[in-house]
This record gives structure tokens, sequence and C-alpha cells, in this order.
């Protein structure tokens, strides 16, 4: 799986109380994926979610596991590529 973050929206999908995954999920009908509840070694699930991002550059998703696990800690693939579906469902990521 491929991963190209869309150019909008820019920045974090959760700032100042709004969160823009969980606010278009809804319309989508996607569940919340399991990476926000994600608790690491050295950071949340918000932080690998916040990452996963900055990391979606075209990488493949094991790229993003792996860079997102080399800074807080291992995460399982499973959770990096639910993530970037329910992403892709909801109109701001292309594969």
């Amino acid at each position: 799986m491929l991963s190209i973050r869309k150019a909008e929206p820019r920045g974090p999908l959760a700032v100042f109380g709004y969160d823009y995954l969980a606010d278009h999920a809804k319309t989508t009908g996607v569940a919340a994926p399991k990476l926000l509840s994600y608790e690491g070694l050295w950071g949340s699930g918000k932080r690998y979610a916040y990452e996963t991002l900055n990391f979606a550059d075209g990488r493949q998703a094991l790229g993003i596991r792996d860079a997102v696990s080399a800074e807080y800690g291992p995460v399982p693939l499973e959770m990096v590529v639910e993530y970037l579906k329910a992403l892709e469902k909801i109109g701001s990521w292309n594969r």
C-alpha cells in the first residue's frame, strides 16, 4: 500500500478540540482506527497517528510503520494500514 497524503487538510488532523478524522468518519461510517488508542513504549496513539501522517511521502505502509516504530516504539503494521485505509475512506489520502 503506497501512501501519499493529499494537500488538504494541512497539518495534524486533531487540533484545539477538533478532530478531522472523527468528524468525517461520522458521515462515511468509518470506525475509529485502533492506532488512535494504541499505547506504545514512548508515545500514545495520537502521536503515532501524527507521525504516520508525517512519514506519508510515497512510502509503503511497511516503511511508514518502521519509521514510526523507530521514533515511538514498535507498532503493529495492521494498525498503520487500518489508519491509512480510514484516511483514504474519508478522502484525505491517496493510494
